[in-house]
């Protein structure tokens, strides 16, 4: 056990593939409480709004769809996981549609085609990316300035 942590605790250089991914940035940050409503709620698109909690090698990011608001199509190297927090949305990975409401959860490997669009009374969505999605904290960043 104590050489299967090892490996986890070294800094290998980040590597994206489909599928899979590793981080150099391992466990450098600061311990932190956060309550929800006082973090910057940053936008993405019409409609698509997130507040993230990020780790080294993890980040939390809380995303609210108002009614009808899509996240196209897309796909990134990130794995994603999530847990339909309230209301519904409809989510599309690869060929299957669902309609989520809470209690709800999803997995989406990196490099898998996804896309989601809020229900008739808008969502929220915890989801979970490994590594950090870079372009999300450079979001935060810039709104919190």
């Amino acid at each position: 056990m104590r050489e299967r942590m090892s490996e986890m605790e070294t800094n290998a250089p980040v590597e994206l593939t489909r599928g899979g991914a590793t981080s150099d940035v391992g466990s450098a940050f600061e311990p932190a409480f956060y309550k929800l409503g006082e973090l910057a709620e940053v936008p993405l698109r019409e409609g698509v709004a997130a507040r993230f909690v990020a780790g080294g090698r993890m980040m939390l990011s809380f995303v609210h769809l108002a009614p009808g608001a899509e996240m196209p199509l897309h796909d990134h190297p990130h794995e994603q996981l999530g847990y339909m927090l309230e209301g519904s949305m409809l989510l599309t990975i690869g060929e299957e549609e669902r309609l989520l409401r809470p209690g709800d959860a999803y997995a989406i490997p990196g490099g898998v085609k996804h896309r989601a669009v809020g229900g008739p009374e808008g969502g929220l969505a915890l989801d979970v990316f490994a590594p950090p999605r870079e372009e999300y904290l450079a979001l935060a960043k810039q709104g919190n300035h």
